[in-house]
């Protein structure tokens, strides 16, 4: 499946890795870069497909995405212009051979189509292919990929939810960080679980922010601390400092780019090992759009893609069949990237294949709220992070915030332990005695105090391990 780059493997060695120079800030991440960096093989994919860069232009690229929906190789060519501009190493080895408008133009060009692509798929115009397309070259951005063994389940949200306005307040409500604490919930279970994430982007609180602020040490510029991290039943790999190509995105002035649906689908996780993912989108996208995409990247090797939750968390719940399927209507109704306490369109993806998308409330999981809106909290970073620590700690209130939590790790853990039994998903949606399961030892495991037990454990692991790199 994988292949040298170069006689000796050499991708670019002793090149710098970063070029885009975003200030001392992120000299942190830089320095993990370097760390990080190991010379690997690329995928039989990845190597069919740079045999095209020299047969496609930016411009042609660029041209052709204005007419019509970019080819998976088309699309792939065209991220690897966004790439030379980010990552040195590649840019002197494989990416070599683009067209180059010098270092400044190259990161304009760079910009300019990452941008674009958000704009695409703010109008609904984005295909699965494109998406898998740009995900296959991205891969190839990232520093190393540890080895989590045969499986593991990745949960991550793509950030840019609209939250929900109440009460005449201008400022929309979020919640809890639900991907990173479901997380933590199911590697308690001991489930193998890996996190991917950033700071955050509409939120004050992004899954990187939670995670530290919760005790946790993220960016240890040490390989040999993170291959052990990764032996645990948890991992979080920060985005900025596992590939290059979020730089782009943070250069000023800041502009929306494709980066947050690229970023959520490359984590640093193996070709050969199992990957089942929750992955919530927001409403520029449909969820059954990424489902599709999944397949694509199953079928080309890219992941094993083994069972996947596309999640939309919605203000609404619909009224007629079939409205989940009606892209319009869910645009203008999806409001968080997860489980949502009023309902949710999820896309399944079993066994590599999409397979459908599904409307899934809350009682499906046996879970009633005395008020949908309840779980709803300020958009204020002590506000979400205070949410955080009292939904660890299992505090039962008003907020029904453990039942939010519950619900959202019981659907990963149902796509570990339920979803391969194929008669665990029907038309009507997955099986709900299997959800109602999941939940109740979810809910169980969070008001016991096991999880945040296990995040004491694992924070003061991270906190040992810095102090000997500090050393």
């Amino acid at each position: 499946m994988f292949f040298q780059i170069s006689p000796g493997g050499n991708m670019g060695q002793g090149q710098k890795i970063t070029i885009v120079d975003l200030g001392p800030g992120y000299a942190g991440k830089i320095d993990m870069r370097e760390s990080l960096y190991k010379v690997t093989g690329l995928l039989d994919v990845q190597k069919r497909m740079l045999e095209h860069l020299g047969t496609m232009t930016y411009r042609d690229l660029v041209a052709t995405s204005l007419r019509r929906h970019l080819k998976f190789k088309e699309a792939f060519v065209l991220m690897c212009y966004a790439l030379r501009a980010s990552n040195g190493r590649l840019a002197s080895s494989v990416l070599s051979g683009l067209e180059s408008f010098g270092a400044e133009g190259d990161r304009l060009a760079a910009r300019e189509l990452l941008s674009s692509y958000a704009m695409k798929e703010a109008w609904d115009r984005i295909t699965p292919f494109e998406i898998a397309g740009m995900v296959t070259a991205t891969m190839m951005d990232v520093m190393r990929f540890p080895d989590y063994g045969d499986r593991v389940i990745e949960t991550c949200g793509m950030g840019g939810d609209r939250g929900v306005k109440l009460n005449g307040e201008e400022i929309p409500r979020k919640t809890i960080n639900g991907s990173t604490l479901s997380a933590l919930v199911l590697a308690s279970l001991g489930v193998k679980t890996a996190k991917h994430g950033s700071y955050g982007n509409t939120s004050p609180v992004g899954s990187t922010n939670a995670i530290e602020e919760l005790g946790v040490r993220v960016d240890i510029p040490d390989v040999d601390v993170q291959l052990i991290l990764a032996e645990q039943a948890f991992h979080f790999t920060d985005a900025h400092a596992w590939k290059t190509v979020h730089d782009l995105s943070h250069l000023q002035p800041r502009r929306e780019t494709i980066n947050h649906v690229i970023g959520p689908m490359t984590p640093p996780i193996k070709a050969r090992t199992r990957l089942d993912k929750i992955l919530g989108v927001n409403d520029k996208l449909h969820p059954s759009i990424v489902a599709e995409a999944y397949q694509i990247l199953n079928e080309m090797g890219v992941f094993s893609v083994g069972n996947a939750a596309i999640v939309a968390g919605l203000g609404a719940r619909p009224t007629e069949d079939g409205m989940i399927e009606n892209r319009n209507w869910l645009r203008d109704n999806i409001v968080l990237d997860e489980l949502s306490p009023i309902a949710s369109a999820v896309a399944f993806v079993q066994h590599g294949r999409s397979v459908g998308t599904h409307l899934v409330t809350p009682g499906r999981f046996g879970v009633k709220f005395h008020h949908p809106h309840a779980p709803f909290i300020k958009n204020d970073h002590d506000v979400i992070m205070q949410a955080n620590h009292d939904v660890l700690q299992g505090v039962l209130d008003e907020r029904q915030l453990v039942d939010l939590l519950a619900m959202n790790a019981a659907l990963g853990l149902y796509l570990v332990e339920m979803m391969d039994d194929d008669v665990s998903l029907s038309e009507k949606g997955p099986d709900q005695d299997a959800l109602k399961s999941c939940f109740t030892r979810c809910h169980e495991q969070i008001v016991s105090g096991r999880v945040v037990a296990y995040l004491e454990k694992y924070a003061q692991l991270t906190q040992q391990l810095s102090l000997g790199v500090a050393k």
